[in-house]
């Protein structure tokens, strides 16, 4: 059975070794039965067929086998003859088809599985005049009608993906050859990673950002192989570059400050890879072509050989041998189009300089072989009749255009045919160079990322405004502590990353508190509060300050009010590096009791009359009331303050100016304080002391 294996490999020095088949003449017996050997033409490997030659043979498979293979390595028939293959072990069987001129040169004929004798029978026939030369090997079993990988069908190259997350790759839509089942899926993932174990699923992570091909190779039951390169791409995300984003910062509570998100693709950039592997198969089967294979991965996906004159300089061997008459060499493509370069002839001529010992397997020395599109020089066998073919580039036997929509990635082949017996020689090299134009330039990528908030945005607790954008937000804590904060970014990789940071929040928050909240002649002290705070390490600013005795202390006091007045304390405190300032208020009212001319006269002459008069406490005759300075001193008293009363302030000499002085009249429990329309009290009864406000205004 005729198969090969599909492996990725460059060709290192390698041996070339006659294979033993038997060559069995057509017209040498009217049937054989063999699962060995080559059916070739009367002339053998020393002459052509002859003219009018007309032949039969049936060849069948030997038992238990029922299937019967001809691989054809040389049919080159002229005109004027052909080959019938009938499928049976007679010309009544059923036609398989009649050939003639190149048409089964590289082409499997198998026995049909109805066939139940397993033969079949060769009819060959020639005209006047003919030459030419036919010669194919038998096998039994099935050739191989290779299998086709199909990867993730469904989804368009190449394959968008992040780091150290996995990608789901899976083959189940790949086909195989009718009544054959696969049985092996080797992954080859692009990283030097091999999966011969996950079967037509696999997922794997990738731990740094570039270009992964991914290839699989199939096997089925009959052992046959894909040959198809898939070359899947798989692109890998860089990480982005977080340049100019916020790290942790400290601030202010209260404060406004503003976080910055930036974040840009960073540039993939690697030259295209032309490592084409580093092993060599030879197959075990010696019975028939030696084959050996370079795959090919560094081309753009799909692209295929247009004009293979232009686009493929030349096809190479290091080569020595002891007989070019019987060899054959062809180069056949992934798809399996080829290209026969030398079919025998030119007798006992050497390749290179072999050890002429059929016993001796050791290499002799290879020498250089070019095939180009562009030789005028003629063919090896046109060359040959020296002892040795120099070494240099000649023409193929077929054009070079039979490789026209060959794919340029995959496995190419070299296959050495020999047909004879005796001589041997060593395979060294070889390869297939492409136009440089074919090769694609440095793969390189940038990933990128949206302007818009799906793509970029910060979150975080006290985001105040969010911007166009959502990269410059504005934040404002209004507690104290340490809040966390994460700027997201998407790219078109579908890759998402985070930067975190902390916002250490500092200063006081401060509150006001007062003895009490309404002022009614008597000092009100207000309370700056700052919590843990050290008062001695803060600063204080009251407004308004004309009703404070001291603005600038935690705890001023309130000695006169005549409205009620929002009292507003600024608390500035320096921490972390920072000075940070905070508001606190609180609202004082006034009596909703006011006493008209408490005192009278409204000014006072300095060296006049001095004696005021408290009026409009008729009601209060007999009571004994108090008059204290704005600090507090008890300067008067009297039970007499009705109209007939009075008071003399005893300032004499004083500076010119305003003074403050109250009036409290004590009030017993369940007393009650009754006015009239214009706000005189009438009555009275009140739970302790009444105060009254008044100034004496002193003037020269």
């Amino acid at each position: 059975m005729r198969k090969f294996l599909f492996v990725l490999s460059l060709l290192a020095s390698t041996a070339f070794v006659q294979i033993t088949a038997q060559e069995i003449s057509i017209a040498s017996s009217d049937s054989y039965t063999s699962c060995e050997g080559a059916i070739v033409d009367s002339g053998l490997s020393a002459a052509d067929y002859g003219a009018n030659e007309n032949q039969t043979m049936t060849w069948c498979p030997e038992a238990p086998e029922t299937i019967l293979n001809f691989y054809w390595v040389v049919f080159d028939l002229d005109a004027a003859s052909s080959i019938t293959l009938y499928d049976g072990d007679d010309n009544t069987a059923p036609l398989i088809g009649t050939y003639s001129g190149d048409e089964l040169q590289g082409q499997d004929v198998f026995s049909g599985v109805d066939n139940v004798t397993g033969c079949i029978t060769v009819e060959f026939t020639s005209g006047p005049g003919s030459a030419g030369n036919f010669g194919a090997y038998a096998s039994c079993g099935f050739p191989c009608d290779r299998p086709f990988a199909i990867v993730n069908p469904t989804e368009l190259q190449p394959h968008y993906a992040c780091l150290n997350e996995p990608v789901y790759l899976e083959a189940t839509s790949s086909t195989v050859a009718d009544g054959q089942e696969l049985v092996s899926w080797v992954w080859d993932l692009g990283d030097g990673t091999i999966d011969s174990e996950s079967g037509p699923i696999v997922s794997h992570s990738y731990s740094e950002p570039g270009l992964y091909t991914m290839n699989l190779e199939l096997t089925d039951d009959n052992d046959c192989q894909n040959n198809n390169l898939l070359d899947y791409q798989i692109l890998v995300s860089t990480n982005p570059d977080f340049s100019g984003t916020s790290s942790d910062v400290t601030m202010c509570v209260g404060d406004e400050i503003d976080l910055t998100g930036a974040v840009v693709g960073v540039l993939y950039n690697a030259e295209p890879s032309v490592d084409l592997g580093g092993g060599l198969f030879i197959p075990d089967d010696q019975s028939g072509c030696f084959s050996s294979q370079l795959t090919f991965t560094n081309f753009y996906p799909g692209a295929v050989v247009n004009d293979a004159n232009v686009d493929i300089i030349n096809t190479f061997i290091n080569f020595e041998h002891s007989y070019m008459g019987d060899i054959t060499i062809t180069f056949i493509c992934p798809n399996n189009q080829s290209l026969l370069v030398h079919q025998q002839g030119g007798f006992g001529t050497f390749l290179g300089v072999p050890i002429d010992n059929d016993a001796d397997l050791n290499p002799g020395t290879g020498w250089d072989y070019y095939w180009e599109p562009g030789a005028t020089n003629g063919t090896w066998v046109d060359n040959a009749g020296g002892a040795t073919l120099p070494s240099g580039t000649y023409e193929s036997i077929q054009p070079f255009t039979n490789l026209n929509g060959c794919p340029l990635n995959g496995t190419w082949e070299i296959e050495v045919c020999d047909l004879f017996a005796q001589d041997n020689g060593f395979i060294f090299d070889w390869s297939i160079e492409f136009a440089p134009e074919l090769y694609p330039e440095a793969i390189s990528f940038t990933p990128t990322f949206g302007p818009e908030c799906d793509s970029t945005y910060w979150e975080g607790p006290s985001i105040v405004d969010d911007g166009d954008d959502c990269n410059v937000v504005a934040i404002s804590p209004d507690l104290i502590g340490v809040e966390s904060y994460t700027y997201r970014a998407q790219n078109d990789f579908g890759c998402y990353y985070e930067r975190n940071l902390d916002v250490t929040v500092v200063g006081t928050i401060p509150t006001v508190t007062a003895n009490q909240t309404q002022f009614c002649g008597s000092p009100v002290t207000l309370m700056a509060n700052v919590g843990d705070v050290d008062a001695d390490d803060c600063d204080f600013d009251w407004t308004p300050p004309s009703f404070l005795d001291d603005a600038s202390i935690q705890s001023p006091t309130i000695d006169l009010l005549e409205n009620t007045e929002i009292f507003t304390v600024t608390v500035s405190y320096a921490t972390s590096g920072l000075t940070c300032t905070s508001e606190a208020a609180i609202e004082i009212e006034t009596c909703e009791i006011t006493i008209p001319n408490v005192f009278t006269p409204d000014n006072l002459n300095n060296g006049g009359n001095n004696t005021w008069r408290v009026d409009g406490l008729e009601a209060f005759d007999g009571v004994a009331c108090y008059i204290y300075n704005r600090w507090g001193t008890l300067v008067y008293t009297s039970i007499d303050f009705g109209n007939s009363g009075g008071w003399d302030p005893g300032i004499d000499g004083a500076e010119v100016g305003v003074y403050y002085y109250v009036l409290e009249i004590p009030c017993n429990e369940g007393d009650e304080l009754i006015t009239d329309q214009n706000g005189v009290i009438t009555e009275f009864s009140c739970d302790g002391m009444v105060p009254f406000t008044g100034t004496i205004n002193l003037f020269r």
